[in-house]
């Protein structure tokens, strides 16, 4: 049987994961935006930097959209 601090310890460490694949996948936006970037896509760059922005914002606020 596992204890409650275990429990949190797991649940610390599924955090973690989470916000290193997050941290991840934001990076690899990143790269991506700069290959667009240099191609001469410049618009689709800035749309990418900018849906990175927000992410790392914690999202937009939507008034139809509750938040937890």
């Amino acid at each position: 049987m596992s204890s409650p601090e275990n429990g949190r310890l797991e649940a610390d460490q599924d955090n973690t994961s989470i916000q290193a694949g997050w941290e991840a996948a934001l990076r690899e936006f990143q790269h991506q935006a700069t290959h667009l970037e240099s191609r001469g896509a410049v618009r689709a760059a800035v749309t990418l930097y900018d849906a990175i922005r927000i992410a790392r914002a914690g999202g937009l606020n939507c008034e139809h959209q509750m938040r937890i």
